[in-house]
């Protein structure tokens, strides 16, 4: 069974990604991938595209141990092997660290810039309304630019041609 902490961080962390943007409701939609994956614990969709649905990757971890006394980073551990896990996937990734006793979460990209260990995580990227939407277009514009392209497989069902 998961450990308590963890299972309230991944919830917390649905949660805040969920909160409602406008009155026609979130701009994400995350899913839990289960204890199995070794890097990720998230895909989420961004809500409101056009034809294709981006998504990113995110790892979730919770903390009670609280911020750092110089630079008020929030007190997580990541592994080396997990940042450079993350900057594998050829998606948007992200870490987000949540404060389980403020009910907080602070996200910061896993894209491949830091490929180190962390023992704490900055706390300037709150997920916010602002940051969400930053987020979003970030996000959106990664897959834009990629121009996502209908895969020509060599498995087609003749019936659907």
């Amino acid at each position: 069974m998961r450990d308590a902490l963890g299972e309230r961080g991944e919830a917390l962390f649905k949660l805040l990604i969920t909160e409602f943007h406008s009155d026609a409701g979130p701009i994400f939609k995350p899913q839990f991938l289960g204890d199995k994956w070794q890097y990720i614990d998230f895909i989420v969709e961004l809500v409101g595209t056009g034809s294709y649905i981006p998504y990113f990757f995110v790892q979730v971890k919770t903390t009670r141990k609280g911020y750092t006394k110089k630079l008020n980073r929030l007190k997580i551990q990541v592994k080396e092997k997990s940042v450079i896990g993350l900057a594998s996937y050829p998606a948007p990734t992200y870490i987000v660290g949540i404060d389980e006793i403020n009910e907080t979460g602070y996200i910061v990209s896993a894209n491949g810039e830091n490929l180190k260990s962390l023992s704490s995580l900055s706390t300037t990227f709150l997920i916010n309304k602002q940051n969400r939407q930053i987020l979003w277009n970030e996000v959106n514009n990664f897959w834009t630019q990629c121009k996502p392209k209908n895969l020509a497989s060599q498995f087609p069902d003749q019936e659907w041609r």
